[in-house]
């Protein structure tokens, strides 16, 4: 089955280009191809039905924090926008895939969520709602009204009759379950509901639904169908999505889609039904972004002309929030992986669903939805990709480092008292007691070193597991830790409220684990106990001065006092899945006077002010694998642990574990000379630059390499070329900086061996005289376009050597064709606005030259080349970045006229 990342002309819609190169991480760059399909149809027959995942955070925050601020919720903004939307979109219906709400029993949630979803009923919208774990009182029950009270206060089968009106078919345990049929271009489409946990009488209740109603596609929606891999891209099985599939999915035809939402993140997998039939699953859940879920919703463009089902991810609440509440990964719509995308789907042939001709119109309804959503946006706030690491070295150093666990060099294993973790920044290395010297209930082999098990983002290839951690009935926890020393030089790490501090960890839950069991258990603390050092909290008199670790709801919880007064403060995330790996970074920024909890680079919902420094006692030890009561180990935390580092100061995000080191763009450069035409007889051997200490750099010539060498202690790197170049004649090079197994941005550099004594192209030569006596056409282009440049008779069958400017860059050489041309391909790396392009004869005199602009890309191209762009009003500046291919004249015309003009695309899977 393809995946297409088609996308087709949208015509009027200039918006789109406006806001091109805005878009979040992470950002997948879609490809140009040159495609003759019929994918530019400008007459379409398609509708949109958007997906809400799960909001609770906007229905918990609404009342304390989002109407104090902005008047409004992001719930609110969704379903108002859609509202509006709804007859330039053609939205016919909702679907919202459960969660509505965070904590099932406060009332005041339910009403927040029940104002936003009226909000669809008073706009004549109806929708399908369901249940999710956060929606009822019991998430291990199955599915019951009884499970479900509060949510039946709001959404139950009357609710559910009233607002679906003429779409309404059914429901089943009071509003639980329920099923709609909807029209849309000239045909009926089905929303089929299913409550969080369903069990087989919920299973037969819709398999009679099916029945009564066959031949309609359904679209099916349930909390928790497909589950995410720890990549954050790979779609895994969840439990009760594999019930669902072998109980209704696979032997109903019908059934064409599965949305759910639960499981932070976005993927998408097909599964072939009993028929031989794909069905499509896709998660979406944006709970864990800023705000909650940054507003971010699903549209789904149902096309029946290109038979296809067309993905966007956008959000209406980016362009409401205020200038200061942005974020890196803030933008409108985003276009990474799993984020918007396109599945095949032959309507016609599978349900005999054609587009009919008084429903079509020219509308690209994908792309006119993100247009509308940017409207206003002018922010150049842009996310960039977490990229995995090269190696164990690409991660950015900070000064201020009092200690940095790793794991990655420690042998895979158990851990006994005589397993050193190193502090690769400091002299504070960790160790494990003697387990007969504790009093914790433990096991040797319940602390084990895997290089396997490792957080996707770190660039250390390592976590310490503690397996077997649980509460007793009486006596101590059975649990596991590793230490400092007493006295170590991290235990007098004075982090104050003048100074700031900064902690970051990797986490994860075990798969197994409970809140009966394993709640408020710890994965990092500092030693010594809270009422002796002073800090005056009476709930937990006896704990660690200071903890992270996991609530009795599975929120990650950071707990610290103030280093002035003593006061304590605690930071809380959402609810964390088990077998997930979390960043988590605790900022205490005296500047802005807050501490803010990052999990994942994003800013959770519910953190401090006026809460300067962490109180603590010196001498006392740092701690992974638990806290402490009164100076005891107390509440083990079951799961793993990643590197950790702690820091005396602030960090940015950009600054974070996550983050890579930058070894392109100015930390990288060719310092050979590529602007000049060489001399007829010059061979080069070795090719310089610059790079990161470390780093190494790699030369290829047609996807060969010419060989790698390590950047030198000084910054410098040479290559020695396994075959030197020599011979009149262009040679096209790509030079690439790299980390371990991680490549930078390519530096493409064209050597020009001449036919004659060497000479350099210099910015005086282009006199006004010979302006424009060469064309480029078209001019204006995009970057990745294909361009020809005219030159004056009486060239033909010379070699002719071009350039860029300002600064002269050789982009090759090639020989005139007949009909006095050459054809350049323009690389979609060429900064955008004003260029010169030049042509020289072989002797070096300027044949003519003239001004080109290199126009704003499509929402396709990435959006790196906007934000690295120049002003359309100035000249862009040219440099080894830069290369040009050129295509001998009589042929590549003829390669351009036979072919269908270049089309964006979207990403192909």
């Amino acid at each position: 089955m393809h995946f297409s990342s088609r996308r087709r002309a949208l015509g009027a819609l200039t918006t789109v280009a406006l806001v091109a190169g805005l878009v979040a991480a992470p950002v997948t760059a879609a490809t140009a191809s040159d495609d003759s399909s019929s994918d530019e149809t400008t007459s379409i027959s398609s509708f949109t039905l958007p997906v809400l995942p799960d909001t609770q955070f906007y229905s918990r925050y609404s009342a304390s924090q989002f109407y104090p601020k902005y008047g409004t919720n992001p719930f609110e903004v969704q379903t108002s926008w859609l509202v509006e939307n709804q007859d330039a979109l053609n939205i016919p219906f909702v679907v919202h895939v459960g969660d509505v709400v965070d904590q099932n029993w406060v009332t005041t949630e339910w009403d927040a969520a029940d104002k936003a979803m009226q909000i669809l009923t008073d706009g004549g919208l109806p929708y399908s709602v369901i249940p999710g774990n956060h929606d009822t009182a019991d998430m291990s029950a199955r599915s019951s009204e009884a499970n479900s009270w509060y949510y039946l206060q709001k959404f139950n089968a009357a609710e559910m009759a009233a607002q679906g009106g003429d779409t309404y078919v059914g429901s089943y345990q009071n509003g639980l379950s329920s099923a709609y049929i909807f029209e849309a271009e000239g045909y009926q489409w089905m929303s089929l509901a299913l409550a969080w946990n369903a069990s087989a009488d919920t299973f037969a209740w819709a398999q009679g639904i099916l029945d009564a109603n066959p031949g309609i596609p359904v679209v099916l929606s349930s909390h928790a169908i497909i589950n995410i891999d720890t990549d954050q891209v790979t779609a895994i099985d969840w439990g009760f999505g594999e019930e669902l599939w072998d109980s209704l999915i696979r032997m109903n035809d019908q059934i064409i889609l599965t949305v759910n939402g639960h499981f932070h993140g976005t993927t998408m997998r097909e599964r072939t039904n009993d028929y031989g039939h794909t069905v499509y699953q896709v998660l979406t859940d944006y709970q864990m972004a800023a705000d909650g879920g940054n507003g971010y919703m699903t549209t789904f463009e149902f096309d029946l002309t290109n038979s296809a089902i067309d993905v966007e991810s956008i959000s209406p609440w980016i362009t409401v929030k205020d200038e200061d509440s942005l974020t890196s990964s803030d933008a409108p719509y985003l276009e990474g992986t799993w984020q918007s995308f396109s599945m095949a789907m032959d309507f016609e042939e599978r349900f005999g669903y054609s587009a009919i001709p008084a429903e079509e119109d020219g509308t690209d309804l994908s792309e006119l939805a993100k247009a509308i959503v940017s409207e206003g946006w002018e922010s150049t706030a842009a996310g960039a990709e977490l990229v995995a690491a090269g190696d164990s070295s690409d991660y950015i150093e900070v000064d201020g480092t009092i200690a940095h666990w790793r794991f990655g060099s420690v042998a895979e294993g158990v851990v006994d008292e005589n397993t050193v973790i190193p502090d690769v920044a400091g002299e504070s290395p960790m160790y494990r007691n003697a387990i007969e010297n504790t009093d914790a209930d433990e096991e040797l082999d319940d602390v084990t070193i895997t290089h396997t098990n490792v957080p996707y983002y770190s660039s250390d290839a390592g976590a310490v597991c503690f397996d077997d951690v649980h509460r007793n009935d009486s006596g101590v926890d059975t649990l596991s830790y590793i230490t400092t020393e007493y006295g170590a030089p991290a235990t007098f790490a004075s982090l104050t409220a003048d100074s700031g501090y900064t902690i970051e960890t990797f986490l994860q839950l075990d798969e197994e684990w409970t809140e009966t069991y394993n709640r408020w258990g710890a994965a990092l603390a500092r030693g010594g106990s809270r009422e002796w050092i002073g800090i005056p909290d009476s709930s937990d008199a006896g704990a660690s001065p200071m903890w992270i670790g996991i609530s009795n709801l599975r929120e990650y919880q950071y707990s610290a006092a103030n280093s002035t007064n003593g006061a304590s403060y605690t930071l809380w995330s959402g609810e964390i899945m088990q077998g997930a790996w979390h960043h988590v970074a605790i900022v205490n920024d005296p500047a802005a006077d807050t501490a803010i909890m990052y999990v994942d680079g994003v800013p959770v919902l519910r953190n401090a002010s006026s809460v300067g420094g962490m109180m603590a006692a010196d001498f006392m030890p740092w701690i992974i694998g638990t806290s402490t009561w009164d100076t005891e180990p107390d509440h083990g935390w079951f799961g793993c642990v990643g590197e950790t580092r702690i820091v005396d100061h602030a960090l940015s995000t950009s600054e974070f574990l996550t983050s890579r080191v930058s070894i392109d763009g100015d930390s990288f450069s060719v310092t050979t000379d590529f602007d000049s035409v060489y001399a007829y007889d010059a061979s080069m051997s070795e090719i310089s630059g610059t790079g990161v200490a470390g780093t190494s750099a790699r030369v290829e010539l047609a996807g060969e390499s010419l060989g790698t060498a390590e950047v030198a202690s000084d910054g410098t790197w040479t290559v020695a070329l396994s075959e030197p170049l020599a011979g009149t004649g262009s040679y096209s090079l790509t030079i690439t900086p790299s980390i371990g197994s991680r490549d930078g941005d390519a530096v493409q550099a064209v050597l020009v061996i001449g036919e004659r004594e060497s000479w350099t192209p210099a910015e005086g030569d282009l006199v006004a005289g010979l302006e424009n006596l060469i064309t480029v056409s078209p001019n204006p282009f995009d970057p990745g376009d294909t361009v020809q440049i005219d030159l004056p008779a009486g060239h033909e069958g010379e070699d002719v050597y071009a350039f860029a400017f300002s600064d002269p860059t050789a982009l090759g050489s090639a020989t005139v064709g007949a009909v006095a041309s050459v054809t350049v391909t323009i690389p979609t790396s060429l900064p955008l606005g004003s260029h010169r392009i030049a042509l020289y004869s072989a002797d070096g005199t300027l044949i003519g030259w003239q001004s080109v602009t290199v126009g704003i890309p499509t929402v396709a191209d990435t959006a790196g080349a906007a934000s690295d762009s120049s002003s359309t009003q100035g000249l862009a500046t040219t440099g080894g970045t830069l290369a040009v291919i050129f295509i001998i004249g009589a042929f590549a015309l003829a390669a351009v006229a036979a072919g269908a003009a270049l089309r964006v695309r979207r990403r192909q899977v």
